[in-house]
């Protein structure tokens, strides 16, 4: 009992710090939040238009809780005949935490253009200009100025612990690579880099406060889909990403079962890890352009004595719309 309550203390001086240190946004199913992972990836699927909408909540037996979630949409400009393509989209991310309710909100635009390098190869640079508001409780604040010597008194006013808010621009770069055959054969490899210009991220005056710079975000990636037979394709993530001090590695690995008679229905069946902290199994399913996909992470790191090894849930939903080129074969109307 001891031993988890010096744990729970220790995340409870986390959760503070937090207000002066802080890592973005993150999810088990990164390869569904493609800009959150790579400006570049910004139009690159197959089809028109993507929406989508991400949700996670981690760690809710623990006094310090996160919530993230984002809702994003973004736009494929491929024309028939021509092998480059623009691609532009838009992205909201929050996420809260702990007992100030800590919160971030980031608004963000990408742009991206695709180089064919061969008839099924391309390269994509891409770019994020973002705009982030962070703040916080006030009225939740506790300090140690209200300790009167016997017990916590609420009547004595916190100490200062700086402005309820702050808010910065910043500025995003990616490069990614895909070689394409088909629809159900392609590989995505790429890398991003957020926080170009490492905008101070601090609640202090700046008179008095000392500079906190959000620091720079450095993500590597690959993503593959194999198709193995006419009903099964292989899917294979992987991610690793750096920012100063968190490391962060990611492996997935799923099969999409195809069903129905026109393969127009799959299933999902996964598993992913996140190396010496938690895995997660994950379900997903397809109907036409609709995907929903659910996990669950397990902590197994030693965190895992606050977190009974519950780390949390986590949704994806995601509709790609998609014309039907014009052509010679046209659609049928009875059909």
């Amino acid at each position: 009992m001891l031993r988890k309550n010096i744990y729970l203390v220790i995340v409870l001086l986390l959760g503070y710090q937090v207000v002066m240190d802080a890592q973005d946004i993150h999810f088990s199913q990164f390869f569904n939040s493609p800009l959150n992972l790579n400006p570049a990836l910004a139009g690159k699927f197959n089809g028109n238009t993507r929406v989508h909408a991400n949700y996670r909540s981690q760690w809710s037996s623990v006094p310090v809780d996160y919530l993230s979630a984002d809702v994003g949409i973004d736009f494929n400009f491929a024309k028939a005949g021509k092998k480059n393509a623009l691609g532009l989209g838009a992205l909201i991310n929050y996420d809260k935490a702990g007992d100030l309710s800590l919160n971030m909100t980031g608004l963000n635009g990408f742009v991206s253009y695709a180089i064919a390098i061969s008839d099924n190869k391309s390269l994509t640079p891409g770019l994020n200009v973002s705009f982030a508001q962070r703040q916080y409780e006030v009225g939740a604040v506790r300090s140690g100025n209200q300790w009167n010597g016997v017990a916590y008194d609420p009547t004595i006013a916190p100490e200062f612990v700086g402005a309820d808010q702050a808010s910065y621009f910043d500025v995003g770069v990616g490069l990614n690579y895909r070689g394409q055959k088909h629809i159900r054969k392609f590989l995505d490899v790429g890398v991003g880099l957020y926080h170009l210009i490492q905008p101070t991220d601090s609640f202090g005056d700046s008179a008095s406060a000392e500079d906190v710079n959000r620091p720079m975000r450095l993500t590597l990636y690959a993503m593959l889909n194999q198709q193995l037979s006419n009903k099964l394709d292989l899917l294979v993530n992987v991610m690793h990403q750096r920012q100063e001090p968190y490391r962060e590695t990611v492996l997935n690995a799923q099969g999409k079962i195809y069903m129905g008679k026109n393969l127009d229905k799959a299933l999902f069946l996964g598993l992913g890890y996140r190396l010496q902290d938690a895995w997660y199994p994950m379900i997903g399913i397809e109907v036409g352009r609709l995907y929903g996909a659910f996990s669950y992470d397990f902590n197994i790191s030693d965190f895992d004595i606050a977190t009974g090894g519950n780390g949390g849930p986590e949704l994806t939903l995601r509709y790609i719309f998609s014309k039907i080129p014009d052509g010679i074969y046209k659609p049928c109307l009875i059909y």
